[in-house]
């Protein structure tokens, strides 16, 4: 069989291990938009850039980085460490760099796609075609760009925070008036990244979100209650003893599967951690109670994603920085002017306003009878446990709608996810089936389930949140309807009945005969190749 996967970050990586080893026979290659791995984490360079997970929970099981240089990895560190993985786990040779799905369209005679792809570099597009596309493209890498009038005639430099082109924090920003745009994550660590260079900073800020500081759930670091724990050498050194390091992940990875009832509306767990985090935040802005006042929510905690913010408080209480709530009514050829009529003047406007998370294909997907997923999707995306859709065969999602996690590892869920589509390529490959899909039941259950589940939690409650695409109401369509543990549990074993199939014998005229065609010869491949070491597979040699 033939595979396209589209995308090289954390999902996309999964994707290629699982087909390396869950599925067999598989020849495969990976489309990539820019010139190197890494998804999010190669787009996204600006200063401060971060993980608000711990650096150890947040890589592969399949391949691990003992000696991250922190607990909480920068930017930088995790796309070195899936530009090494790609290496390592031999894929850098299957991906197209620079090329661009632009289009999918399925072929039902011949039970294939045929995917168009735009190669960058040359300007010219070309088509692949195979029997199973998977789409690993995630959520956050269509950027969204803020809508203010005038945006167009600012002469100095606008950036985004994930499309970067100035320098990184340091001497060059001296002398620049800098304004900042957003709130979330990318806010929260760029603010305090130039903070200390720029002549003077200022954040535009229309919500409010929770802040809080980096803890670390193991109990050796205590420097993590108030920061980031730097591993010393020493530390490192005994990484490289695999029982120890073994026993430092599992114990890590036990203690981040501990914090799921925080989403569970009216627990204790939710109660005490509002509670901890308003105390905490007040005390650390008494000094600017008007930040405290503005910036404090009225919604529960990880209602939107929890903002660690190291250090960003207290640069919004510098002598240089400057916290703004006031409604921006537009932008001018030199600065921002709020709605109250107050102008400030600006050499770089950053716009930190996240990302078009609708799950919403970028290019046309075209599935049977003619249907555009884009167009299915307009409102929200409709899936069978974020994995495949009902109408289009053979085409599978990695890090697909409601498939992510607010609170918890995330990682082991695409890999789970990219070993559950490995295992719907070998039922083909053994089956002999021609084309697989949900089947519409299936997707209508899956959708039931999430309106009876999410009203349980707080996520649904009033707050703008990248789970409900930046809107503070509406479907939630970027988190798993549970636990991290309970995601792998439910894709252990596929249901197999919840999908429906067409075989490469039912045209045979013969249903009885093509029932078993899959039975083929009565020996296996490994037999017909004679090779001598392959007939022996069921003894562990090991």
């Amino acid at each position: 069989m033939r595979a396209i996967i589209v995308g090289t970050g954390f999902s996309g990586l999964a994707a290629a291990y699982h087909l390396s080893n869950t599925a067999e026979n598989v020849e495969y290659v990976l489309y990539e938009k820019n010139e190197a791995v890494g998804g999010t984490w190669y787009e996204n360079r600006y200063p401060g850039v971060a993980c608000d997970v711990p650096a150890h929970a947040y890589q592969f099981t399949f391949q691990e980085n003992t000696q991250w240089s922190k607990f909480y990895a920068e930017g930088p560190e995790i796309h070195r460490y899936l530009c090494d993985v790609a290496h390592k786990i031999g894929v850098q040779n299957k991906i197209k760099f620079k090329h661009e799905v632009v289009k999918a369209e399925w072929d039902e005679s011949a039970g294939k796609w045929n995917v168009t792809i735009r190669d960058i570099a040359a300007d010219k597009t070309f088509t692949d075609v195979a029997h199973v596309v998977i789409s690993a493209t995630g959520a956050l890498n269509h950027r969204r760009d803020p809508a203010i009038e005038g945006i167009e005639k600012f002469k100095g430099k606008i950036v985004h925070t994930a499309a970067w082109d100035l320098e990184p924090a340091g001497d060059a920003w001296k002398g620049r008036s800098v304004a900042v745009i957003g709130y979330g994550s990318s806010a929260t660590q760029v603010a305090p990244a130039l903070q200390p260079y720029v002549k003077n900073i200022d954040n535009y800020i229309r919500g409010k979100t929770w802040i809080f500081q980096p803890f670390i759930p193991v109990d050796q670091y205590p420097d993590g209650k108030t920061g980031n724990h730097v591993f010393s050498e020493e530390e490192l050194k005994d990484f490289t003893n695999k029982d120890k390091y073994k026993e430092f992940r599992f114990n890590l990875e036990d203690a981040c599967n501990t914090f799921f009832p925080l989403t569970l509306d009216g627990s204790d767990f939710q109660n005490m951690a509002r509670k901890g985090l308003e105390e905490t935040m007040k005390a650390r802005l008494a000094t600017h109670p008007e930040i405290a006042e503005n910036l404090i929510p009225d919604f529960p905690v990880s209602c939107r994603r929890l903002t660690p913010g190291i250090g960003y408080l207290e640069a919004l209480m510098a002598p240089n920085a400057a916290f703004i709530h006031t409604e921006i009514k537009r932008i001018t050829e030199n600065g921002i002017e709020t709605v109250d009529g107050t102008h400030k003047t600006y050499d770089v406007i950053i716009a930190a306003t996240g990302f078009d998370s609708s799950f919403k294909p970028r290019f046309p997907i075209i599935g049977r009878d003619g249907v555009n997923l884009q167009d299915l999707w307009a409102d929200y995306p409709k899936t069978y446990l974020g994995i495949s859709q009902d109408g289009f065969p053979n085409w599978f999602n990695v890090g697909g709608p409601n498939t992510g996690i607010a609170v918890g590892p995330l990682v082991p869920m695409f890999e789970k996810q990219g070993e559950y589509v490995a295992q719907c390529i070998r039922k083909m490959q053994y089956q002999r089936i021609k084309a697989m899909g949900a089947q519409k039941k299936a997707v209508e259950a899956f959708q039931a389930y999430c309106d009876a589940y999410f009203p349980r939690t707080i996520f649904t409650k009033h707050c703008p949140s990248w789970y409900k695409n930046g809107k503070p109401d509406g479907r939630i369509m970027g988190l798993w309807p549970g636990s991290t543990l309970h995601h792998l549990r439910a894709l252990e074993q596929p249901r197999w009945e919840d999908y429906e199939y067409t075989y490469l014998d039912n045209n045979s005229g013969d249903d009885t005969a093509s029932i078993l065609r899959w039975l083929g010869n009565g020996m296996t491949v490994a037999e017909m190749e004679g090779k001598p070491g392959t007939r022996a597979w069921y003894y562990p040699r090991a």
